[in-house]
């Protein structure tokens, strides 16, 4: 298991060797939430909780980066069958702590969620990354992921159902954050 032994050029310590990289079990999918939570700041916690309880009952997947047995990088996973693809790994959600960025974590997650997706029997991987996200951009281009086409979305509440300050819990809240 890795431990945080040097300091970076940063003045950040950084791990030595290698995080260690897990498929989390289904009780202890709620260690992902603050990683999570900062993907996603303009959604209350409450509403992000009850969203991982619904995601639980849809054969999710997440794999958890380990360092001094602190999660500090998880990368979900769904899996499925398209005409266009065959069996694919959609992989949702990769967070890294923000003080842990720069130090090959993402990498190592990404390395370790596209071996146990071969596993699996997939043919592709694909994910999802906001289109302001030009850092998350250039970090999936420079590992061999391609642009090739649009993620569309369109909000199917009425406008009765934004009304109030605790409404804001829709996909567009969410579009805006990634």
């Amino acid at each position: 298991m890795a431990t945080r032994s040097e300091i970076d050029e940063a003045g950040r310590l950084r791990p030595e060797g290698e995080p260690s990289i897990r498929l989390l079990a289904e009780n202890e999918l709620a260690i992902m939430m603050p990683l999570i939570e900062t993907l996603n700041p303009d959604i209350p916690p409450a509403v992000l909780a009850q969203r991982l309880a619904e995601i639980r009952e849809n054969d999710y997947r997440c794999a958890g980066a380990f360092v001094d047995d602190r999660c500090v990088g998880v990368a979900g996973m769904w899996f499925g069958t398209r005409f266009w693809c065959g069996r694919y790994v959609d992989i949702d959600n990769v967070v890294v702590d923000p003080s842990w960025r720069g130090h090959g974590i993402g990498q190592a997650l990404l390395d370790w969620v596209e071996d146990y997706a071969r596993r699996q029997g997939c043919e592709k991987a694909v994910l999802d990354a906001y289109v302001t996200n030009d850092r998350a951009h250039a970090f999936y281009m420079r590992r061999g992921y391609r642009i090739i086409g649009f993620h569309f979305d369109k909000d199917l509440k009425g406008p009765e159902d934004h009304a109030g300050p605790d409404r804001e819990t829709s996909c567009s809240a969410a579009s805006r954050s990634r």
